[in-house]
């Protein structure tokens, strides 16, 4: 995409798919006008609601709030043609006045095409970081194969760079047992981008010992870089010919392991003579015209 037609914000990638946007999509005071009390039961679901799990300690937090004081901000639905609202913004706030015992919740109706709604998720969610990482992924994703967005789209109209892009979409090339595990919160997101790029073995084994014994991502990473970069053997260094020479004739006269170490660098060097017993060691001096009675 060229530089002349970059998305400045989301408000104009949402022009960009013919629909006006004024960024109070989710300001109830924008439009008081647009409030309603509606049924529960006319309420559904929205299709680009991006989350997949629900936080059930959060949710009993607002169905208690929504006991003591009610639903103090609104939903925010768009009308469909069978007469029911799809929710575009306040999810859990519909499932926690479900569960509070309300049979009407305010909810401000707007017209929205598909992309708006898509939007308004995405800042109901994706924004406000309510999301764990893959489904961060998963919205990502949906709205790049959807609505044929690249990366620097992606990019411009969330306000992050391309790579922070291309590390959220990456996490979706991991082992779905990965992804399992980073949903549910015994994996961070820098785990999983740490395991990028190995076997899919090697992904799940390296995350369940970070699991299991409570690896930091960086201890991860440094387990990572010593599997993918292992040791390379020691070349030995060759050794001077004469040298060899030498320790082969000692070997043949004294009938016994002879080795020569000399250190070019230094000037020095040893002779090392093996024996495995004290009579071996007799013969070994015998042979070298010494007569000591020890060794």
């Amino acid at each position: 995409m060229s530089r002349g037609k970059s998305l400045k914000s989301l408000g104009d990638w949402i022009g960009a798919g013919g629909h006006s946007f004024d960024g109070s999509l989710l300001n109830a005071d924008s439009d008081v006008s647009a409030m309603q009390q509606l049924d529960l039961d006319q309420l559904i679901a929205g299709r680009y609601q991006p989350r997949q799990r629900i936080d059930e300690a959060y949710l009993a937090e607002l169905e208690q709030s929504i006991r003591q004081f009610g639903m103090i901000e609104p939903l925010v639905v768009r009308p469909l043609a069978d007469g029911t609202y799809e929710i575009l913004a306040g999810h859990m706030r519909w499932q926690a006045a479900r569960r509070a015992g309300l049979n009407q919740v305010p909810a401000i109706v707007r017209t929205a095409d598909d992309r708006t709604a898509a939007a308004i998720a995405l800042v109901e969610n994706l924004l406000r970081r309510d999301l764990n990482p893959i489904e961060e992924a998963r919205a990502l994703r949906r709205l790049r194969e959807e609505f044929g967005l690249n990366q620097e789209q992606l990019a411009e109209t969330l306000n992050v760079s391309q790579s922070a892009i291309s590390r959220m979409l990456g996490l979706l090339s991991l082992d779905p047992a990965v992804q399992s595990q980073i949903e549910e919160g015994q994996l961070e997101a820098g785990h999983g981008k740490a395991l990028l790029g190995l076997a899919r073995e090697a992904q799940i084994r390296l995350a369940e010992q970070a699991i299991r014994d409570g690896w930091s991502v960086r201890e991860l990473e440094r387990r990572r870089t010593a599997l993918s970069d292992p040791p390379q053997p020691r070349i030995p260094t060759p050794r001077d010919p004469d040298l060899v020479r030498l320790e082969k004739r000692l070997q043949e006269q004294l009938a016994a392991p002879v080795r020569l170490r000399y250190d070019a660098g230094r000037g020095r060097g040893k002779i090392e003579i093996g024996f495995n017993s004290l009579e071996e060691c007799d013969g070994i001096l015998d042979r070298l015209g010494l007569r000591e009675a020890d060794c």
